[in-house]
């Protein structure tokens, strides 16, 4: 099962650095990867639609046009991302425009749209390494290698030669994950024929 060290070392082999025991360890690649891990992890969890990482949910009202006279205004979930589509319950999953709008008066991020019970397909925030797919795995350690090479080599065409790779990573990612909806749907349509 993949850690977060072991997903920090394969950052740093990567770079030609030493593995670490712990982000506590006391030296500078410890600190580096405590420091980078969490937004790197949340940056590469939004530039594709990875399956481990979807979420649907029905969005609870804060704005009720019905009593103002401004559009529906939903609550952003918690562990949210990114959205990636919002539509209404009970009309299939035909998307709806909307727009995320942060509320003063509120306090909150807001999801705008013009929809009563309304629903999103978003991004997770996943955190639990335990989930996460080999692909994913495979491009956040470019992901964060590439941040660690600025930092601990100062090697900036090391640091190009590890975005390159990273990007060819998130190519094949997104090209493995279209097979895969194409063979779902293929087999989801070949069940409703059958029936």
């Amino acid at each position: 099962m993949i850690s977060k060290i072991d997903i920090c070392n394969m950052a740093l082999a990567q770079i030609g650095q030493e593995p670490i025991a712990s982000l506590e360890q006391d030296n500078e690649a410890a600190r580096r990867c405590h420091l980078f891990y969490d937004s790197v992890r949340q940056e590469v969890l939004r530039t594709h639609y990875w399956a481990f990482a979807c979420g649907q949910a029905a969005l609870a009202v804060l704005v009720d046009p019905e009593q103002t006279a401004e559009p529906y205004q939903y609550a952003y979930p918690q562990d949210c991302l990114f959205v990636r589509k919002v539509y209404e319950k009970g009309r299939g999953q035909r998307p709806v425009p909307f727009k995320e709008v942060y509320r003063q008066d509120l306090q909150a991020r807001t999801i705008q749209c013009a929809v009563p019970q309304a629903q999103i397909e978003y991004t997770r925030d996943v955190r639990d390494e335990s989930l996460f797919d080999p692909a994913f795995v495979k491009a956040f350690s470019l992901a964060l290698a590439t941040d660690l090479a600025q930092t601990l080599t100062a090697d900036t065409a090391l640091a190009q030669r590890i975005l390159q790779k990273y990007t060819l990573a998130l190519d094949e990612a997104r090209r493995s994950n279209m097979s895969e909806e194409f063979a779902l749907h293929q087999g989801e349509s070949a069940f409703v024929e059958s029936r």
